[in-house]
């Protein structure tokens, strides 16, 4: 006795005679792929975001067979519903699944997009179609263009376990093995098959030993194929809703803002403003096709169209709709976290003008920060030999009506000292405002030490005048002294600005208790 759920409708609610097993399955599926899309979004964003939007060139009307795919899954899950409220037919309810199975596992948008997720794991660009290099032609006398071959989906899943062991992603690997098996799919498909009171036959394609397939163990591979289906729809959706309700607004390095698109509380694509004027657009519409401007869709990436490169590379800060895009109450670091500051424009220049604004050297850094990022604020960490204060964060004032300060706790390091990640949110970038700033943040650690009689340190994250992050050392060499100074290239004190941390030797830029 079979049934199967729906894999497009979110509900989770399983139908198959024990719930138990199902319900593990999809759990198991959903926090690897909950995984798989947090580390893939941790990379490249605007590679990840082509990816769950699954960016391709431009149709007008319905050509998406993802949508179709998922509405004919829907329906073959109705009826067998249906089906499976009358016990006699279970026959009929099998091969319904199984023609749901064979349905679901020759959907190419999931492979697509699972291959495309690998290749942000590993920093690789994003690809239309990263199976292209499958695809067999065959050409004949007087056909210039020959028939195409697209590959199987068995191919398919050969080279995303390749992409998969590149970047050490094996288990996806291990739950294809869980529930695709060709030789169902093509005795079905083939009609080489019969069903027998216990055993799934396969007539003729069937290897030596593996005719015949348990009915309890086919039931096992449906139940693992719905319930992977329903974890990869389900958390797609989820993270395209997340899109949808988070920030719609995003600075880029290079004086580009990134504004994200949706309808009916879903990501539907994105609009990159350019400091010159003009953007770049695409969006997909259910029903309605692919829409875009100024974007270049090619065979191994894709590619904004910046128009004139004069004016684009003569104009300077942020702006969306040629206005200038200002945010307040925003910083460059995720909490916990000190990197350089990426910054893809003549970062020189930017010093000039934040040494001409204030002749104050702590001003100067904070506002060379500010003119880089475009983000108004004072980011610093503290470190304390006691707890300075309780719960996970302060603020002041205290019930951010006008918050200014804010200060977490990241954590207790080995040598038993307490650190923190402060920033100080601030109205404007006038230099006489960045400096009340920075004497806030002096007296504010003041207090906080005094208050717990603790040895507290403090340290704004951004400075021109690099002095710390290098060694020095003094030897002699054949009777000569020498005398050399090392810099770390994976310390921030000492690495301002860069326009690519990948040059960067490997590491998480969390902040450390030896950088304050």
């Amino acid at each position: 006795m079979i049934a199967l759920n729906s894999i497009v409708s979110n509900t989770r609610r399983f139908i198959f005679p024990q719930r138990g097993p199902d319900l593990n399955y999809l759990n198991e599926y959903l926090k690897y792929f909950d995984h798989l899309f947090s580390r893939a979004g941790s990379t490249d964003g605007f590679r990840f975001l082509c990816t769950i939007l699954r960016v391709e060139g431009i149709t007008t009307g319905h050509w998406d067979a993802y949508v179709e795919a998922e509405e004919a899954a829907l329906d073959f899950s109705q009826m067998l519903r249906k089906i499976r409220r009358r016990n006699k037919y279970a026959k009929r309810a099998l091969r319904m699944g199984l023609f749901l199975y064979c349905h679901s596992t020759e959907m190419s948008a999931p492979y697509e997009i699972i291959a495309n997720l690998l290749r942000c794991c590993q920093d690789k660009s994003y690809k239309m179609y990263p199976f292209d290099h499958l695809i067999r032609i065959e050409k004949k006398a007087g056909d210039p263009f020959g028939q195409r071959f697209l590959p199987s989906s068995q191919k398919k899943i050969a080279h995303i376990r390749e992409l998969a062991a590149a970047c050490g992603e094996d288990e996806i690997g291990r739950i294809f093995d869980g529930f695709f098996r060709s030789n169902v799919r093509n005795a079905f498909y083939h009609s080489d098959y019969a069903i027998a009171e216990t055993e799934f036959r396969i007539i003729k394609g069937g290897r030596l030993g593996e005719e015949a397939i348990k009915l309890n163990d086919l039931a096992d591979l449906l139940a693992r194929c719905f319930a992977f289906y329903s974890a990869f729809f389900i958390t797609l959706k989820r993270v395209r809703q997340q899109f949808a309700s988070g920030k719609k607004f995003m600075k880029w390095p290079n004086y580009e803002v990134l504004e994200l698109l949706s309808r009916d509380g879903e990501l539907t694509g994105f609009k990159v403003h350019f400091p010159s004027g003009t953007n770049a657009f695409w969006e997909r519409q259910k029903y309605k096709g692919t829409m875009g401007v100024n974007v270049m869709c090619d065979e191994d990436d894709i590619q904004l169209m910046v128009g004139d490169l004069d004016k684009y590379r003569a104009a300077e800060g942020w702006k969306v709709g040629g206005k200038p895009f200002d945010e307040y109450g925003t910083r460059y670091n995720r909490i916990g976290y000190w990197r350089p500051i990426v910054f893809l424009r003549d970062s020189e220049s930017v010093q000039r003008r934040a040494i001409s604004a204030s002749k104050d050297k702590i001003v100067q850094g904070c506002l060379f920060y500010i003119y880089a990022t475009g983000h108004k604020a004072i980011e610093f960490a503290i470190k304390s030999d006691k707890q300075l204060f309780i719960g996970e964060k302060y603020a002041e004032p205290r019930f951010f009506v006008d918050k200014q300060v804010e200060i977490q706790v990241l954590g207790v390091t080995d040598s038993k000292k307490y650190l923190y990640d402060g920033t100080y949110f601030l109205k404007s970038d006038l230099p006489e405002e960045v400096k009340v700033g920075t004497e806030r943040i002096k007296e504010l650690v003041s207090r906080l030490a005094k208050k717990k009689k603790a040895d507290v340190k403090y340290r704004l994250k951004y400075q021109l005048y690099a002095d710390f992050g290098q060694k020095s050392e003094e030897r002699e060499e054949n009777g000569k002294k020498i005398f050399t100074i090392s810099i770390s290239m994976d310390d921030p004190r000492s690495t301002l600005v860069t326009n690519n941390l990948k040059i960067f030797p490997k590491t998480d830029w969390k902040i450390k208790e030896i950088w304050i």
